[in-house]
């Protein structure tokens, strides 16, 4: 499996998480355009046109946020700013190094941090790739639509290109957009914690509880 270095192993290439932003505008263009329609109906004689219109908008926003025009939904979540780096070194098992070549900071686009430590990286972004998208990228394996991750379910994912044990993804579809959560194991003939690292979703349960409570709520399907 090729090397990590410019998160080449995560899949998250500059120019991987960006194809799907414009399909996601074409939606939200179209369904913003829809609003626009419906409140410029007119209405029975004694309704408040604006109420209406008020009210037409109320419930476009309260359901989800994949339904909403990309530049109407919440700002994606920011691992780099959002986790605590202590959560990160506590699943790591001890100090680890900030990885530059892992940071993405685009709003509404991608936003990625990762972290190495002495014998796996981790990483962590979010961006508005869709479950569909994911399911028919050919870079992955779904291993699991509805995987367990201490306590949380989501999508677990295997490297398709690259050596399987090393990696394993898990994503969670939130209300903040796809939360990503992928170990990759630098060296998996060591140990850690006195233990043989046998494959990284073994490892990834051990790692990421500490972090899960800083991820977004929400499952979108």
């Amino acid at each position: 499996m090729a090397e990590m270095g410019g998160i080449k192993g995560n899949r998250v290439r500059r120019w991987d998480v960006v194809k799907v932003v414009g399909k996601s505008r074409a939606v939200g263009a179209a369904l913003a355009a829809a609003v626009l329609v419906l409140s410029g109906c007119g209405t029975r004689d004694g309704e408040d046109t604006t109420t209406a219109a008020t009210a037409s908008s109320a419930t476009e926003q309260s359901g989800s946020p994949w339904d909403l025009p990309l530049e109407q939904r919440p700002a994606l979540f920011n691992p780099c700013t959002e986790i605590p780096i202590a959560a990160i070194e506590q699943g790591l098992g001890g100090p680890v190094t900030p990885v530059d070549a892992f940071e993405n900071h685009r709003p509404g686009d991608l936003m990625s941090c990762g972290w190495r430590a002495e014998e796996a990286d981790l990483t962590v972004l979010s961006t508005w790739k869709s479950r569909e998208e994911y399911r028919t990228d050919r870079s992955f394996d779904v291993v699991s639509a509805q995987e367990e991750l201490n306590g949380r379910v989501g999508m677990r994912l295997l490297d398709a290109i690259g050596d399987p044990d090393r990696s394993c993804l898990q994503l969670f579809f939130t209300e903040r957009g796809t939360a990503w959560v992928q170990v990759h194991l630098t060296n998996p003939y060591k140990e850690l914690d006195g233990q043989r690292l046998p494959n990284a979703c073994v490892v990834i349960d051990q790692f990421s509880q500490p972090i899960m409570e800083y991820l977004p709520k929400g499952d979108f399907q």
